[in-house]
């Protein structure tokens, strides 16, 4: 195992690697359910850069971090690596010390906190933004490049047809702290939404499993495309340079 573990590491030492950081819309079972984290390979030059999909199912920014998932991403990256983050699909929930608290975060960028004691000991959960921050500083402070992007769109209309947005919360505060921290952001639920608008209902559904969060491949493979449009509308971003010409 330690030589499997070394000679992944060496491999990887060799070209820069692309971590993907977030939940199941980004990786999932790649059978009846796929993330864009994995049909996104399918984007690069993969004799140029590696891709390493470090994202889990049912995680928030919070429970990324507190169940050591950010620590490993963390210890692998190296100068010139780059860091997907895309999280928001488990932030909403009341941060208690419930089951259904378990995962929450408190809304917004601020520096706000609450403090939840656990049997094991007391445990700090801080804003969404606070998070991503600290995820995009730990970055950075390893010579790699930070690109923060919003949260897949549901499947969801408003009253007037058209797909429901994050603009107002969680796709709002990620923009918010990409901007203060001056980082590259990718609106995935604005650039995919508006693809969405453009198809009929039945068209939306055919690229979703059984709920209104969670797409198939034929969906997973739409929202990477997505990402790759709005990588592309910032040319100097020097991960375009690792696209498939």
């Amino acid at each position: 195992m330690g030589l499997a573990i070394a000679g992944l590491a060496f491999r990887l030492q060799q070209k820069p690697t692309l971590y993907m950081v977030g939940d199941s819309t980004m990786h999932n079972n790649n059978r009846e359910l796929w993330g864009w984290g994995t049909t996104i390979a399918d984007e690069f030059d993969l004799s140029k850069i590696n891709i390493v999909n470090s994202a889990m199912a049912g995680r928030s920014t919070r429970t990324f971090l507190k169940e050591g998932r950010w620590a490993r991403v963390d210890s692998m990256l190296k100068p010139g690596d780059y860091v997907i983050m895309g999280f928001g699909h488990n932030e909403g929930s009341r941060p208690d010390t419930t089951r259904g608290g378990y995962r929450g975060v408190l809304k917004g960028t601020g520096e706000d906190s609450v403090v939840l004691n656990w049997a094991k000991g007391p445990e700090v959960v801080h804003t969404y933004g606070w998070y991503l921050r600290k995820f995009i500083r730990d970055t950075k402070a390893k010579g790699a490049t930070p690109i923060v992007v919003s949260m897949i769109p549901r499947r969801e209309w408003d009253p007037s047809g058209k797909i429901v947005l994050a603009n107002k919360d969680y796709g709002l505060w990620a923009k918010q702290v990409a901007e203060e921290e001056g980082v590259p952001f990718i609106d995935l639920n604005g650039i995919t939404a508006a693809k969405y608008d453009k198809m009929t209902r039945d068209e939306v559904f055919a690229l979703f499993g059984k709920d209104h969060t969670h797409t198939n491949k034929a969906g997973a493979v739409i929202n990477a495309q997505s990402f790759v449009e709005g990588l592309k509308m910032q040319p100097g971003v020097t991960l375009n340079n690792y696209l498939k010409q």
